[in-house]
């Protein structure tokens, strides 16, 4: 069966820069013990998941009322072969509409955090003129580089699916959308829908093109369904702030209303504006609130086990990936010396199921060896992860130790010394705080 999401997640595909010691997959995978694919880095602003609800909502209601106007549509045109073809290119359409509406109305009292292509929507007015800009209901189109997979919905797709609207071949899950139309639940988004199919229907279908259909900007803004879909837009989406059914609506469909997951959101939540995150306490006050739940608070206890493995590791190597560091000196085997031991202080993966990735980083601090060997052991690991990815390596250590930096990203200033590391102790990877906090703007 085709899929319109054929491109794994960004966050699962990183590049060289990001993730050197491959621990992405390993965080995530602790992660999502708790938030089931639901939520993701990538994925972090409820009124864009919106946007994605109602196209989608949109979508459905024209397959299931529109079989005649969708059936002459694939006759005519060449790129619409399928049902898959025809939902990709007019969620493609439709997201561009959203784009914009939004930079034409940025001037309007609308928050724009979120609307994806704002940039690349003010080079395009910047350099061409409205005959020459086009709107196109082509999945392999829209104003953004490779729009269905870095798009709107291609930033939600996994989160969506894991939540059952649909599968990745953007087939709808009769159960999950019986429920929505039985609350009701976009009925405040009536008009724009309505408005919105008749758009598609009787203008996009109908126009005379033998590719897909593609309307320039200045035709579109001269049809007489631009300025009721340009304010009822801005009318419905003006706001990053949801309704209360709506809000109700993703805190349940997130997970925020049971278990690990809701303890960590409550917690976030209770975060004051530029209040200082400390991942290790939020994780920490989260596990006294499941003391009566066991299981959820395991999933809390993994990654308190987890994380300082994962984050210490990570300081030492990137400690001397740092340009200034050019050679393995008794500074640097001091450090590596001490992180060891606080490792082997703290380590406890006792009733922690080991993701093979993170068995091979223990295998390595198990093994008794001296300093030296040891960053030779955890330089050839890192090799081993940047050739699975074709990647090259960030730094090689010659036989007199000195360094060949290759890429040399610098630590923060807050904890670029043994010292400073010590005091803080950072989590290196975020197990989605920072996307609960984001998603926390649109809730409450």
């Amino acid at each position: 069966m085709k899929s319109i999401f054929t491109i794994p997640d960004l966050e699962l595909n990183q590049e060289s820069s990001v993730d050197p010691l491959g621990m992405q997959v390993v965080w995530t995978k602790y992660g999502q013990d708790i938030f089931g694919e639901k939520i993701n880095t990538i994925a972090n602003d409820l009124r864009v998941l919106t946007f994605n609800l109602f196209h989608s909502q949109v979508l459905r209601k024209i397959f299931e009322s529109h079989a005649n106007e969708l059936n002459e549509a694939k006759s005519k045109f060449k790129k619409f072969q399928s049902d898959f073809d025809v939902k990709a290119g007019l969620l493609i359409l439709m997201e561009d509409l959203v784009t914009h509406i939004f930079y034409q109305n940025k001037q309007a009292d609308a928050e724009l955090l979120g609307v994806l292509g704002m940039t690349k929507a003010r080079s395009l007015y910047n350099s061409k003129s409205q005959e020459e800009i086009f709107v196109s209901a082509e999945k392999s189109k829209g104003i953004l580089v490779r729009q269905i997979n870095l798009g709107m919905m291609g930033r939600y797709k996994g989160a969506m699916i894991s939540m059952g609207f649909f599968d990745r071949s953007f087939s709808f899950n009769p159960s999950t959308w019986e429920n929505i139309d039985s609350i009701q639940l976009l009925q405040e988004f009536q008009e724009l829908e309505s408005v919105l199919i008749d758009f598609i229907v009787q203008f996009v279908l109908k126009v005379k093109s033998s590719e897909e259909p593609t309307i320039s900007l200045h035709t579109l803004q001269e049809s007489p369904f631009w300025d009721k879909l340009s304010s009822h837009y801005i009318k419905s989406f003006s706001t990053r702030k949801l309704s209360i059914k709506l809000q109700d609506f993703w805190k349940d469909s997130l997970g925020f209303n049971s278990g690990a997951a809701a303890a960590i959101f409550s917690i976030v939540s209770e975060l004051q504006p530029n209040q200082e995150i400390n991942h290790k306490t939020i994780f920490e006050s989260a596990a006294l609130r499941l003391v009566n739940e066991p299981s959820e608070e395991q999933k809390i206890h993994t990654i308190l086990k987890v994380e300082p493995v994962l984050s210490h590791l990570s300081f030492i190597f990137r400690y001397i990936a740092q340009p200034s560091v050019t050679v393995l000196n008794e500074e640097c085997m001091t450090l590596i010396r001490e992180i060891r031991q606080l490792i082997r202080n703290e380590i406890n993966l006792s009733e922690v199921d080991v993701h093979p990735r993170l068995q091979k980083l223990v295998g390595i601090l198990h093994e008794n060896m001296d300093e030296k060997t040891f960053i030779f052991k955890l330089l050839n690991y890192h090799k081993d992860v940047m050739n699975s990815r074709g990647g090259t390596s960030w730094l090689d250590i010659l036989e007199d130790l000195n360094i060949r930096h290759f890429f040399a990203p610098n630590l923060p200033d807050s904890y670029n010394t043994l010292e400073k590391y010590l005091v803080k102790k950072p989590w290196r990877h975020t197990y989605y705080v920072e996307t609960l906090l984001s998603m926390k703007q649109s809730l409450n």
